[in-house]
């Protein structure tokens, strides 16, 4: 009892006494002001902790993702257009990474001495790991670079959006190069995909035979007739990088060696559509630099001058090949022979 009353007095004299009231209530208050404020630093400092963790954890994420991608570009060559300064970049581009890689742009620079410039490109190319791109014939990619020349050296690269570079690997050519530009001429041939097809006339409009489309048959032992087309695949090798085209002149002959007089039969260029579907008129058919290209002749005259007729060689027997190109390489005039397979007819 004494304990207890001892406290009431003192609590009835610190109410009595104001200065040590407001004493009380004055430090309460600071304390909680004080715990507040510390509380408030302490979430603050958590959340700024918690905040650099994530950013630490998403940037080691991105690096290592970054390390991940492993594109690759190969078989690279360059053709130029004298006339426009446009510079054709051909690749194929192959993702050996475990991860989808996105390419956002392509620079291209001309390194030669007298005219040192670059461009880029701005590109929105999608790769899913495993997949190959093929960025060659009319889907290569162009850019423009005053002055440039089919003579002069290029380099390119491409860049992912994660900053990677994919440097661009040339094809290797030398050898070919030497023994066909420097030897025969300009255009080398397949020889293994050497082909023919039988002609047919369907809704009015002549196609290669759907079961023989498009690979064709083995083209060294071919039926006389009727209504025969072959097909090869011709490589610009040209030591300049020009592009090739090919005018409607152009023309595939034989030569038979028979007993009497020697006896001839040609088939002229044409174009075949996707389907197989042979136009019945002619439009140039480019050969880019170092891009194989597939050309098909199959008419008995010349389209530049005529309309679409078949034609087939009515003999039997051996006949010597030779393929007689004519057209434009670059701003020039061009013009080849290529005496190349013997065919045998049944």
């Amino acid at each position: 009892m004494t304990i207890r009353l001892s406290l009431r007095k003192r609590f009835k004299k610190l109410i009595v006494n104001s200065k040590g009231f407001s004493s009380v209530i004055g430090t309460t208050f600071m304390v909680l002001v004080m715990m507040f404020l510390s509380t408030t630093i302490f979430l603050w400092t958590l959340s700024q902790n918690t905040m650099y963790n994530e950013a630490v954890r998403a940037r080691n994420q991105e690096e290592a993702d970054r390390r991940s991608e492993n594109v690759v570009a190969v078989s690279g060559n360059y053709s130029v257009n004298e006339i426009t300064d446009e510079v054709t970049v051909n690749v194929v581009l192959k993702n050996a990474g475990s991860v989808a890689v996105q390419i956002i742009n392509l620079w291209v620079l001309d390194s030669d001495p007298s005219n040192q410039r670059y461009t880029n490109k701005s590109l929105n190319l999608n790769l899913k790991s495993g997949d190959v791109l093929n960025l060659v014939g009319s889907s290569g990619l162009k850019v423009t670079i005053p002055g440039a020349d089919p003579s002069h050296n290029f380099t390119s690269w491409f860049v992912t959006s994660k900053g990677n570079t994919v440097p661009l690997e040339k094809e290797q050519e030398g050898i070919i190069v030497s023994q066909v530009s420097q030897g025969i001429g300009s255009v080398g041939m397949d020889f293994g995909s050497f082909v023919y097809y039988h002609v047919d006339y369907v809704s009015r409009k002549y196609r290669l035979r759907q079961s023989e489309w498009p690979n064709g048959l083995g083209g060294f032992s071919v039926p006389k007739g009727p209504n025969i087309a072959f097909r090869v695949i011709l490589t610009n090798f040209d030591t300049k990088k020009r592009t090739i085209n090919l005018t409607s002149p152009s023309v595939l002959w034989m030569l038979f060696p028979t007993s009497d007089v020697p006896h001839s039969v040609w088939w002229y260029i044409v174009n075949v559509d996707g389907t197989g579907t042979i136009s019945s008129t002619y439009s140039q058919i480019s050969l880019p630099y170092a891009q194989p290209t597939m050309v098909y002749f199959a008419s008995s005259n010349d389209l530049g001058k005529g309309s679409f007729s078949t034609s087939s060689s009515g003999r039997d027997g051996p006949a010597a090949v030779n393929l007689m190109l004519f057209g434009t390489i670059g701003i020039s005039t061009f013009g080849q022979n290529i005496p190349f397979v013997s065919v045998y007819f049944t």
